[in-house]
This record gives structure tokens, sequence and C-alpha cells, in this order.
């Protein structure tokens, strides 16, 4: 009983995105890149399976006590024209809004995202070396 118990106790406590940007204000630009980093390799082995999400924002974005960052696949929510480029527009507006509209040196990279199209967006894999590179 009692290691089921304990079990319970050191799981790590998840937060939405949109909750902890209410409460604390603005994340750390550090803290956004490592967020970008694990949503954009969420995002792309979605995309390689075929599917979509469809519903990326700070609601959606779940923050753990371990460090990562996840969202939940569901289809409840989901546009009907869901595409990979709407995910990565999605990400960037929900990027933005963890920089308290603030990205500083992720500026180039969240614009990128924002204007994602479906033969004009940025590789992810170039999204990903923008945001764990010096320059971002």
């Amino acid at each position: 009983m009692l290691s089921g118990m304990r079990a319970v106790l050191d799981a790590p406590v998840t937060h939405r995105l949109i909750d902890t940007i209410r409460e604390d204000g603005p994340l750390p630009i550090g803290r956004v890149r490592a967020i970008a980093v694990q949503l954009l390799d969420a995002l792309e082995a979605l995309h390689e399976s075929g599917a979509v999400h469809g519903n990326v924002h700070p609601g959606t974005v779940e923050l753990h006590a371990d460090g990562r960052a996840t969202f939940p696949v569901t289809t409840a929510g989901r546009s009907s024209v869901a595409t990979p480029a709407g995910d990565l527009i999605s990400l960037g507006a929900t990027l933005f809004a963890a920089t308290g509209g603030r990205p500083g040196p992720m500026r180039p990279v969240i614009e990128a995202l924002l204007t994602a199209s479906p033969g004009d967006s940025w590789p992810i894999a170039r999204l990903r070396a923008a945001f764990t590179g010096p320059a971002a």
C-alpha cells in the first residue's frame, strides 16, 4: 500500500503552459527554446506518421516537473482541415505567447514558424537547429 502511495507522490506534476504564463508571466528564453525543441520533435514524429495535431496552443502544452514539454494527441477540438504547416504556425504563436510577446533572439525563428506555408516553411531540422544554436 505504501509503495503505491509513494509512486503517486513521486509522479511529476504537470502544468499547462497557459496556466504557467498566467501565474508566472513570460518564461525565460532558455526554457522557451527547450520547449520549442521538444514540441518540434513531437510534431516531427506525428507528421512523419502521416498525422497532424491540429490543436497546438498554450492550453494544450503540458509542462512536467522533470522539464519535459508535451501535448496530448487527441481528436477533440481538431479542425478537419488541419495541416502540418498549421501545426507549425500554431507552435510559433504558442512560443510567442510563452515569451510574453518578447522573443528576443528567437524572433526570426518564431517569425518563420508564423509564416509557414506548405511550400515555404522551414524544415523541422532547420527550426530545431535554430532553436538550439547560439543565435536563437
